[in-house]
């Protein structure tokens, strides 16, 4: 099996050079050098280092699990992400396989766990397009990506309706009579949950005359983060009361917010009503306990599990796409105006 001696070899580079390819650390290497030293690694099957190369000689019993994560962050404080990834690992385990959970941050951290572990299958979440497609041009193992609307149509796929969700959100405030409401969520890349969320939403407040302007688009960078929430807090606070509901992108941020305006003496529903989405477990300890968008969690993660085992034991089976329903679930976060 190749090493990295080989490749510099190979590449008439220095076995530093290779390493820093192998570690990502691209920023110290000329693009070109890079694709050059890339293409001999995937050409020998180079894999980074001993325990691997022990994997590789054999089935590794292994699934990878990638998870987008921000440098600084902590993505497994998701609480959508810590649900969903706990009922993963469950049914891989019960399957006799092993759960490997990978945090990256971005194409190298993904490349270099392709190649350096033996994995029989991968479960990507939220992953971009072309990173997408870079991971198919450097792997054929099997894969199933969770909550990615990529335009690459031979992945297979399990997601929700984001869409409907934030139609139905927005359908519900206003028949109760709401007509100034703010979004708060994440921001709205390409091919994203959350693009799709907004659209639904501000098309379905267009169907009512309505708009969603520029000032009630409130932006949190994370949902578990405490310094974004009490910013959408202040934001939220500044717009009453021209506003009288806020449909915020998850749980765990609405969660934040309930109590963020709670501590400034600001009445949920009755001066601002809130909607989430999600319905994890902190929807219903809320006080009040929160109105929301539910997605079966569980049955995603099943669904995707069992996709995988499929692919994994039928190689050239054609490639599923999913798309899960979502229903609104009604608690006390959301008050009738008149």
């Amino acid at each position: 099996m190749a090493t990295l001696k080989d490749i510099a070899k190979e590449a008439n580079v220095s076995i530093m050079t290779v390493s820093n390819v192998v570690n990502g650390n691209l920023h110290k290497v000329s693009k070109e050098k890079a694709k050059l030293i890339q293409d001999i690694i995937r050409k020998r099957n180079y894999v980074q280092n001993e325990t691997a190369r022990g994997l590789a000689k054999a089935n590794s019993n292994i699934i990878a699990v990638m998870l987008r994560n921000i440098r600084g962050e902590n993505s497994l404080s998701s609480m959508h992400n810590a649900t969903l990834l706990g009922s993963m690992t469950q049914r891989i385990q019960d399957l006799g396989f092993y759960a490997m959970v990978n945090l990256v941050e971005g194409q190298a951290d993904i490349s270099r766990t392709l190649r350096s572990w033996n994995v029989q299958g991968a479960i990507f979440l939220g992953m971009f397009d072309d990173e997408i497609e870079e991971i198919y041009a450097q792997s054929s193992i099997p894969m199933v990506f969770i909550d990615s609307y990529s335009t690459v149509r031979s992945i297979s796929s399990v997601g929700i309706d984001d869409y409907k969700g934030a139609q139905i959100a927005a359908d519900y405030l206003l028949q109760q009579g709401h007509r100034s409401i703010a979004f708060v969520g994440p921001p709205d890349y390409a091919h994203s949950v959350i693009q799709h969320r907004i659209k639904g939403f501000t098309d379905k407040l267009s169907a009512n005359g309505l708009t969603l302007p520029k000032e009630h688009r409130i932006v949190v960078d994370s949902a578990s983060d405490p310094a974004s929430a009490d910013k959408a807090v202040h934001a939220l606070i500044k717009l009453l009361p021209s506003i009288s509901a806020a449909f915020v992108n998850s749980d765990q941020t609405a969660a934040s917010i309930i109590s963020g305006l709670s501590k400034r003496n600001i009445r949920v529903p009755e001066q601002l009503s809130i909607i989430g989405f999600d319905n994890v477990q902190i929807s219903m300890q809320t006080s009040p306990q929160l109105t929301t968008i539910a997605q079966d969690l569980d049955k995603k993660a099943a669904l995707t599990v069992n996709i995988l085992k499929h692919r994994m034991e039928n190689p050239f089976a054609s490639a599923e796409s999913h798309v899960l329903d979502i229903d609104l679930i009604i608690r006390d976060s959301v008050a009738k105006k008149y």
